[in-house]
């Protein structure tokens, strides 16, 4: 999906093709915005299995899988194995998952290091055994290399906040954390060196529309802790209270669990005739990292899903105070959802799409089903609860998303290519496209202006808009021409998806041949 997915495998692509991993360009200029674990790892896929989807995605994917293992490992250590399993659970079903897994983009690694690396240093205290120790800074430094000092916040202010609530004074004055920081400053020195030669010795560099600029400085702190002081230009303008609106569908359908957890959680923890909690890790994790986050004045919902390892956690443990009273109340606001979903997927067919599907019918015999014998299938509760979300994604992930793509002009446009004219030269008429890109395989497509294209060979493929396509029909016969429908499918609207009223909110892109008119 544009415009990030796009963008970051367009420049790994890129960085395989130029075998240059230190120093990073996007269409040839000096990138710099998002460290290079991404591109890194993505390249190395791209050069193993081609350039395609799996590749750019596969890494992302196993380290999410990892994630799940670990989340398992934290919960049983201070749980039990209900709660591990519920927690694994929560987590691989909630839709920030499924939006981790499908659109890439550098949050997935980011969560996924930061909650595997708590799980290595977790089980660093309970064992002592200093192997532990080690991966916790791999996993720091790769959480590091996704999205910045971020990743080291996230992991070392829930275990500091956990080894002082538990006054593990054995731990927190231990020597061998300055092996771990050690560990990670070794670990981050490519990309610090590599950030070096690229910007730091050549002020003379316009980065961003700035000149003098340091790669060292905004990668350690202006593009974290820039958005928080306000040094960095970036700031959309969003409220604070933004994420408390957008959790309610990155963590759907656990997001009421959630508010019912949380609330338990802190009543326990601030509940002084209480036992002490087993950990607050998940607690101080989520809270905190919540707040800063909230304080960024440049915010996007794909923000906030670092801290969702820790709320399946905090589920997972409410889940575990669950009386058949309380399994009943949420058996039927989970029938709702249900039922919800089930509404989504008749007037699919009806209102958005109309076509004939045969998975969505398959899809709505199964949610009948499960609707109407609920209360006759012996299922563990948990999976009674989650099996009409699990309908939900496979309904986005093999029907309405592989749809939504047909809208994206320049990727179809590049397929097309592929496809048909794999060797065609291309020139993008004031255009530039990452997806086009991508999906071409090539880094080194030209965008021309529309009064160069008499100067280029007539037998060349142009990309083009609809109105720069009536201005040159003026002068030229189309000879060829191929039409894409357009739309920034990550931006949503009725208007859009209502089937009657889509054509009006439709933009078109063409690949075009050309013969000048005698």
């Amino acid at each position: 999906m544009k415009i990030d997915a796009a963008q970051y495998a367009s420049i790994a692509f890129e960085m395989l093709t130029n075998n240059s991993f230190l120093q990073i360009t996007d269409m040839q200029a000096d990138y710099l915005d998002k460290p290079p674990l991404l591109f890194w790892i993505s390249s190395v896929s791209m050069g193993l299995f081609g350039v395609c989807n799996f590749a750019y995605k596969i890494g992302t994917f196993l380290m999410l899988l990892l994630s799940l293992i670990a989340i398992y490992k934290i919960s049983i250590r201070y749980y039990n194995q209900e709660t591990a399993k519920n927690a694994t659970l929560i987590f691989g079903t909630c839709q920030a998952f499924f939006q981790m897994t499908n659109d890439v983009r550098t949050d997935g690694l980011l969560t996924s290091s930061v909650i595997i690396s708590i799980w290595f240093l977790v089980e660093y205290f309970f064992t002592n055994k200093i192997i532990y120790l080690f991966l916790g800074a791999l996993f720091t430094a790769f959480a590091m290399m996704s999205k910045g000092p971020i990743g080291l916040i996230a992991v070392l202010m829930p275990i500091g906040l956990q080894l002082l609530y538990k006054k593990d004074w054995k731990h927190i004055f231990n020597f061998k954390w300055i092996l771990f920081l050690l560990f990670i400053a070794l670990l981050l020195f490519p990309m610090s060196y590599g950030l070096y030669v690229q910007f730091d010795l050549h002020p003379e560099k316009i980065i961003n529309g700035k000149q003098n600029q340091s790669g060292l400085y905004f990668y350690y702190w202006l593009q974290s802790f820039g958005r928080i002081t306000g040094e960095s230009v970036w700031d959309n303008g969003l409220p604070w209270h933004f994420f408390i609106g957008s959790i309610n569908w990155d963590f759907f359908p656990w997001i009421f669990v959630l508010y019912v957890g949380l609330f338990v959680k802190i009543r326990d923890l601030l509940n002084k005739k209480s036992e002490k909690l087993s950990e607050i890790i998940t607690v101080s994790g989520f809270i905190l990292l919540f707040f800063m986050l909230s304080l960024s004045k440049y915010k996007l919902p794909h923000y906030i899903f670092v801290t969702l390892p820790f709320a399946s956690i905090i589920c997972a443990s409410y889940f575990d105070k669950f009386t058949s009273i309380h399994f009943k109340i949420w058996d039927k606001i989970y029938f709702a959802f249900g039922c919800l979903i089930l509404v989504v997927l008749i007037i699919y067919p009806l209102l958005f799409f109309k076509e004939f599907n045969i998975i969505i019918l398959f899809l709505i015999v199964i949610q009948l089903v499960l609707l109407y014998f609920r209360n006759k299938i012996k299922w563990h509760g948990m999976i009674k609860l989650l099996s009409y979300v699990i309908v939900l994604n496979l309904f986005l992930s093999f029907v309405f998303y592989p749809k939504l793509l047909t809208f994206q002009a320049d990727s179809m446009a590049g397929k097309w290519l592929i496809k048909n004219n794999p060797t065609a030269l291309v020139y993008l008429i004031d255009e530039k496209s990452h997806a086009f890109n991508f999906y071409t395989k090539n880094t080194k497509n030209q965008t021309i202006s529309i009064d160069a294209v008499e100067s280029v060979n007539q037998f060349s493929w142009f990309y083009i808009n609809e109105e720069k396509l009536q201005m040159l029909e003026q002068k030229y016969r189309i000879e060829k021409k191929i039409k894409f429908s357009d739309y920034p499918i990550t931006r949503l609207k009725l208007s859009f998806l209502l089937e009657h009223k889509r054509p009006k909110s439709l933009k078109y892109f063409y690949l075009i041949q050309l013969k000048k008119r005698t």
